[in-house]
């Protein structure tokens, strides 16, 4: 017998929507899937792993969305001991979609429009956000610090965000805007892409 395994957080319908109040509660708006794990009546255990190390194969969960994660850092002439940035804003996403639990993929609804994605960056300076895998080159950042809204741009590798990846950028805020880092990928799977500029 052949089995799969979904870890959802909700039963009902598997639309879902990836906007700012969604991403308060990200654990509901995470997906993984896993499939391949054989059992029968002499090995009756359900092995849901990664045995491709051994030659076998990777029944492990994986996740379904993308994630984006952003680190904020002080640049030249900025200090963040009084003030640190409010929020950002990611210009562009299409936020709305769905999870097949029969094939384990998640994906924009047809026809949806772009949004904006408007968040807290917080103390931490650090934020991520889950987001359903779509084709997008670039997104347009926009940084409100001490005031006045800055803008940058996030280079997506390969052209889309991808299932299971997870892109991280260094965004530095300096005293004549932002700059953004090259992404860096990894595995959520992650992915660094590196520093953002933006200049104040």
């Amino acid at each position: 017998m052949l089995f799969l395994a979904i870890l959802l957080q909700e039963d009902g319908p598997l639309k879902a929507t990836t906007g700012a109040t969604a991403q308060k509660n990200q654990p509901k708006i995470d997906s993984l899937y896993a499939t391949g794990a054989t059992a029968d009546t002499y090995n009756p255990t359900i092995n849901f792993t990664d045995d491709t190390d051994t030659g076998g194969k990777d029944c492990s969960f994986h996740h379904c969305m993308s994630q984006i994660t952003l680190t904020f850092v002080a640049g030249d002439g900025v200090s963040f001991s009084a003030i640190q940035p409010e929020s950002y804003m990611l210009s562009g996403l299409v936020l709305t979609g769905s999870f097949d639990t029969t094939t384990g993929i998640a994906k924009t609804d047809d026809g949806a429009q772009a949004a904006n994605l408007d968040m807290p960056i917080g103390s931490q300076l650090t934020s991520s956000v889950i987001l359903f895998p779509q084709t997008v080159t670039a997104l347009p950042l926009y940084v409100k610090y001490y005031g006045a809204r800055y803008k940058a741009t996030l280079n997506i590798p390969e052209g889309a965000l991808l299932a299971g990846n997870n892109y991280t950028y260094t965004v530095k805020v300096r005293n004549r805007g932002i700059e953004v880092s090259q992404a860096t990928i990894a595995a959520w799977n992650e992915i660094d892409l590196g520093e953002v500029g933006a200049d104040l």
